[in-house]
Protein backbone atom coordinates (compact mmCIF):
# COMPACT_ATOMS: atom_id res chain seq x y z
CA UNK A 1 0.00 0.00 0.00
CA UNK A 2 1.46 3.29 -1.14
CA UNK A 3 1.24 6.11 1.58
CA UNK A 4 0.14 9.44 0.32
CA UNK A 5 -0.83 12.73 1.64
CA UNK A 6 -4.41 12.18 0.90
CA UNK A 7 -4.63 8.46 2.77
CA UNK A 8 -2.28 10.03 5.78
CA UNK A 9 -5.37 12.71 6.24
CA UNK A 10 -8.01 10.20 5.94
CA UNK A 11 -6.27 8.14 8.63
CA UNK A 12 -5.36 11.07 11.01
CA UNK A 13 -9.19 12.08 10.58
CA UNK A 14 -10.55 8.40 11.26
CA UNK A 15 -8.33 8.64 14.52
CA UNK A 16 -9.23 11.78 15.57
CA UNK A 17 -12.49 10.96 15.05
CA UNK A 18 -11.76 7.95 17.52
CA UNK A 19 -10.46 10.27 20.19
CA UNK A 20 -13.01 10.28 22.92
CA UNK A 21 -13.60 14.47 23.34
CA UNK A 22 -15.43 15.23 26.55
CA UNK A 23 -17.52 18.40 27.05
CA UNK A 24 -18.64 19.94 30.59
CA UNK A 25 -22.52 21.27 30.58
CA UNK A 26 -24.31 24.85 31.86
CA UNK A 27 -25.23 28.11 30.09
CA UNK A 28 -21.72 29.11 30.06
CA UNK A 29 -20.95 26.59 27.24
CA UNK A 30 -22.94 29.14 24.92
CA UNK A 31 -19.91 31.58 25.30
CA UNK A 32 -17.07 29.05 25.81
CA UNK A 33 -15.91 25.67 24.21
CA UNK A 34 -15.24 23.48 27.37
CA UNK A 35 -14.34 20.71 25.74
CA UNK A 36 -11.43 18.29 27.18
CA UNK A 37 -9.87 15.29 27.16
CA UNK A 38 -8.68 14.64 30.20
CA UNK A 39 -8.71 15.21 33.82
CA UNK A 40 -6.94 15.87 36.66
CA UNK A 41 -7.48 15.77 40.62
CA UNK A 42 -5.09 17.19 43.01
CA UNK A 43 -5.17 17.55 46.64
CA UNK A 44 -3.17 18.98 49.09
CA UNK A 45 -3.27 19.86 52.68
CA UNK A 46 -5.29 23.18 52.11
CA UNK A 47 -6.67 22.41 48.60
CA UNK A 48 -8.17 20.15 46.03
CA UNK A 49 -8.54 20.96 42.35
CA UNK A 50 -9.98 19.61 39.36
CA UNK A 51 -8.44 20.45 36.01
CA UNK A 52 -10.32 19.78 32.53
CA UNK A 53 -7.50 19.52 30.05
CA UNK A 54 -7.23 19.76 26.20
CA UNK A 55 -3.83 19.27 24.43
CA UNK A 56 -2.42 22.20 22.28
CA UNK A 57 0.75 21.95 20.59
CA UNK A 58 3.57 21.43 22.99
CA UNK A 59 1.58 22.02 25.66
CA UNK A 60 -2.48 22.05 26.98
CA UNK A 61 -4.69 24.11 27.78
CA UNK A 62 -6.64 24.10 31.44
CA UNK A 63 -9.95 24.33 29.87
CA UNK A 64 -11.70 24.65 33.38
CA UNK A 65 -10.37 24.67 36.83
CA UNK A 66 -12.31 24.25 39.86
CA UNK A 67 -10.43 24.42 42.87
CA UNK A 68 -11.90 24.34 47.02
CA UNK A 69 -10.00 25.35 50.08
CA UNK A 70 -9.88 22.56 52.66
CA UNK A 71 -9.99 24.68 56.07
CA UNK A 72 -12.19 23.03 58.00
CA UNK A 73 -13.53 20.11 55.81
CA UNK A 74 -12.43 16.79 55.57
CA UNK A 75 -11.79 15.15 52.45
CA UNK A 76 -14.20 12.17 52.00
CA UNK A 77 -16.11 9.86 49.72
CA UNK A 78 -19.74 11.16 48.36
CA UNK A 79 -19.08 14.16 51.14
CA UNK A 80 -20.28 17.24 49.19
CA UNK A 81 -18.17 20.57 49.55
CA UNK A 82 -19.91 23.75 49.44
CA UNK A 83 -18.31 25.73 47.24
CA UNK A 84 -20.21 28.95 47.92
CA UNK A 85 -19.20 28.40 51.52
CA UNK A 86 -17.13 31.43 53.03
CA UNK A 87 -14.36 30.17 55.35
CA UNK A 88 -14.06 31.86 58.56
CA UNK A 89 -17.37 33.59 58.48
CA UNK A 90 -19.01 35.64 56.13
CA UNK A 91 -16.54 38.05 55.52
CA UNK A 92 -14.09 35.43 54.75
CA UNK A 93 -12.64 34.46 51.19
CA UNK A 94 -15.49 32.02 49.30
CA UNK A 95 -14.03 27.96 49.66
CA UNK A 96 -14.79 27.78 46.18
CA UNK A 97 -13.38 29.24 42.62
CA UNK A 98 -13.45 28.91 38.73
CA UNK A 99 -11.01 29.74 36.74
CA UNK A 100 -9.50 29.39 33.15
CA UNK A 101 -6.43 29.51 31.47
CA UNK A 102 -6.53 28.66 27.73
CA UNK A 103 -3.21 29.81 24.87
CA UNK A 104 -4.64 33.30 23.05
CA UNK A 105 -7.75 33.72 25.29
CA UNK A 106 -7.73 36.64 27.48
CA UNK A 107 -8.09 36.04 31.16
CA UNK A 108 -11.32 36.83 32.08
CA UNK A 109 -12.30 35.71 35.83
CA UNK A 110 -15.49 34.27 36.86
CA UNK A 111 -17.97 35.79 39.41
CA UNK A 112 -18.38 34.60 42.95
CA UNK A 113 -20.53 31.01 43.27
CA UNK A 114 -24.10 31.49 44.37
CA UNK A 115 -24.56 27.74 45.03
CA UNK A 116 -22.14 24.54 44.14
CA UNK A 117 -20.73 21.70 45.00
CA UNK A 118 -17.96 19.56 44.34
CA UNK A 119 -17.68 15.82 45.30
CA UNK A 120 -15.28 12.66 44.98
CA UNK A 121 -17.09 9.21 44.37
CA UNK A 122 -13.49 7.73 46.17
CA UNK A 123 -10.16 8.77 47.53
CA UNK A 124 -7.61 10.74 45.83
CA UNK A 125 -5.00 8.13 45.99
CA UNK A 126 -1.50 8.91 43.99
CA UNK A 127 -1.83 7.37 40.44
CA UNK A 128 -5.47 6.15 40.46
CA UNK A 129 -8.51 7.39 39.30
CA UNK A 130 -11.51 8.76 40.79
CA UNK A 131 -14.85 9.75 39.50
CA UNK A 132 -17.08 12.94 40.74
CA UNK A 133 -18.91 15.76 39.97
CA UNK A 134 -19.12 19.53 40.67
CA UNK A 135 -21.84 21.89 39.81
CA UNK A 136 -21.71 25.90 39.79
CA UNK A 137 -23.97 28.92 39.52
CA UNK A 138 -22.64 31.99 39.45
CA UNK A 139 -23.90 35.20 41.41
CA UNK A 140 -26.14 37.40 39.48
CA UNK A 141 -24.63 40.85 38.42
CA UNK A 142 -22.93 42.87 34.69
CA UNK A 143 -20.21 40.35 34.43
CA UNK A 144 -21.04 37.86 30.79
CA UNK A 145 -20.71 34.59 33.35
CA UNK A 146 -23.56 36.24 35.51
CA UNK A 147 -26.44 34.10 37.05
CA UNK A 148 -24.93 31.54 34.61
CA UNK A 149 -24.02 27.44 35.45
CA UNK A 150 -21.59 25.12 34.57
CA UNK A 151 -21.98 21.36 35.60
CA UNK A 152 -20.30 17.83 34.64
CA UNK A 153 -19.08 14.46 35.99
CA UNK A 154 -15.67 13.45 35.65
CA UNK A 155 -13.37 10.75 35.88
CA UNK A 156 -10.13 11.56 37.14
CA UNK A 157 -6.14 10.56 37.27
CA UNK A 158 -4.48 11.40 40.44
CA UNK A 159 -0.72 12.45 39.85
Amino acid sequence: MQVTPLSTLFLTGLLTACTPHKTLEGSVTEYLDLTYERVEARASKSEVTVNFLQPRGEGENTVLKVAARLEGVSLEPRAAIDLAQHVGGETGPQRGAVSRSVLDEPSRPFPAIERGELLFDGYLDSGKTVTGEFHVTFVNGTDVYSGRTLFGRFEATVP
